[in-house]
């Protein structure tokens, strides 16, 4: 299963066979923030919080809640690219 962002970027950076800890949201927002087993890097060097998120409003939004949730209930590895602390793609495992 896989789930897209609109957007692509050249400098993505890839993690596989990482695990979901957590979700978190703020009821009034459309913003969701999601723990990894790990951190890309490209995320750490960011200044402020650490944690990677994305929109559900966005295209895919809602399908990469999905395979999140998925992958934290099911208790399933996922391999994913990041643009800095932005979600760009999820593959469940």
């Amino acid at each position: 299963m896989l789930a897209l962002l609109s957007w692509q970027a050249s400098a993505n950076e890839s993690m596989q066979n990482v695990d979901v800890v957590q979700l978190g949201t703020y009821q009034a927002h459309t913003d969701h923030f999601v723990w990894l087993s790990d951190t890309p890097a490209e995320c750490k060097a960011t200044s402020g919080n650490h944690v990677l998120h994305f929109q559900e409003d966005q295209p895919g939004g809602k399908a990469l809640l999905a395979v999140l949730m998925t992958a934290l209930v099911n208790k399933r590895k996922i391999d994913i690219q990041t643009n800095g602390c932005d979600i760009v793609e999820v593959y469940l495992k």
